[in-house]
């Protein structure tokens, strides 16, 4: 069990997440955009540190899903080696998944909280 990365939650050098799902809420914050673009963080504009400026949350693919899409977790990295630190205390994704390179598979079909879709377990919080 992991906790579930908002808006504003930090990576180990203290850059925010900060593209929003504006539809899915955890502890009054919206949850950070599937690869969310993060804030630029140390060593940005040292020599040879440029993507520390432009960093963003490395992709993932677990089954625990926000619009679609898998949600982050403390301790997925970014694409700069940081990974996040901070995350919602009350909300846990049971679904650590692991990492992918390129973007993550989804499913064709929405399925409910609980039912088997042949990607393992699947969680969803839509907005209507």
């Amino acid at each position: 069990m992991a906790l579930v990365v908002r808006i504003t939650d930090t990576n180990t050098a203290g850059g925010m997440a900060m593209a929003p799902r504006l539809t899915v809420l955890a502890e009054f914050l919206p949850l950070a955009a599937y690869m969310s673009p993060v804030s630029p963080h140390p060593c940005c504009g040292a020599p040879g540190c440029e993507i520390h400026c432009v960093a963003t949350i490395a992709p993932m693919y677990r089954t625990v899903l926000a619009d679609y899409l898998p949600v982050h977790i403390v301790t997925d990295p970014d694409i700069c080696g940081h990974v996040r630190i901070t995350g919602a205390t009350t909300v846990l994704c049971l679904d650590i998944g692991g990492s992918v390179p390129g973007s993550a598979p989804i499913p064709n079909t929405p399925v409910g909280l609980g039912s088997s879709s042949g990607y393992g377990e699947v969680g969803l919080a839509v907005a209507p």
